[in-house]
C-alpha cells in the first residue's frame, strides 16, 4: 500500500534557527549588556543593585532563548514509516499502519499553517500526537502535506481545518 507510493523516499528539512537571526540576537544581547555596563559605570556605586538585577535578567533571557531555540530536523517518508529525526538525537518513528490521523491547519486566506500527525498509542506514556510542524519550521510545508496525502494508508483520516476566523 504505502510502499509503492514511497518507492522514492522523500526528505523534508527543518533548518532550525537561521544564521542571520542568530547573529542579530547575539548582537542585540551584546548591545544590551554593554548598555547596562555603561550605565553602571556612569552611575557608580548607587547603581550596583540595579546592575546585578539587570545582569541576572539578561542571563535569564539568554537561558530562555537557548530553551526555545528551534532544533534542526529532517522528516523522512520511507517505505515502512514516517520518521522525524532532530539534530539533538530525538527520533519519532510512526509506522504507516500506526498512523491514525493527519491534521492540516489553514489561515482563512488559504495559506497552510501546520501539519500534525497522530498515531496509535502502544504504551501508557506514549502520546497520540506524534509531532507537529509549522510553516516557519520546515522549508516546504506544502510539499510535505502533498506527499503525506499521497502515501497515508486508507485507515488514516485526513483532516483540514481553517483557524483564526
Amino acid at each position: 500500500m504505502p510502499s509503492a507510493a514511497t518507492a522514492h523516499e522523500r526528505v523534508f528539512i527543518g533548518p532550525g534557527l537561521s544564521p542571520f537571526k542568530r547573529a542579530v540576537t547575539i548582537l542585540g544581547v551584546i548591545f544590551l549588556t554593554a548598555l547596562v555596563v555603561w550605565i553602571a559605570l556612569r552611575e557608580g556605586v548607587p547603581a550596583i543593585g540595579s546592575t546585578i538585577v539587570a545582569i541576572l535578567f539578561i542571563f535569564g533571557f539568554i537561558v530562555f532563548l537557548r530553551i526555545v531555540e528551534p532544533v534542526p530536523f529532517t522528516i523522512h517518508l520511507d517505505a515502512e514509516a514516517l520518521v522525524k529525526r532532530s539534530k539533538n538525537g530525538e527520533v519519532v518513528e510512526v509506522r504507516w499502519e500506526d498512523l491514525t490521523r493527519v491534521k492540516e491547519e489553514f489561515f482563512p486566506n488559504g495559506k497552510r499553517i501546520s501539519v500534525t500527525t497522530y498515531r496509535k498509542t502502544t504504551s501508557p506514556e506514549q502520546k497520540a500526537k506524534a509531532w507537529a510542524v509549522y510553516r516557519d519550521d520546515v522549508t516546504d510545508l506544502d510539499g510535505l502535506a502533498a506527499s503525506l496525502q499521497q502515501v497515508i494508508p486508507p485507515t488514516c483520516q485526513w483532516q483540514s481545518e481553517t483557524v483564526h476566523d
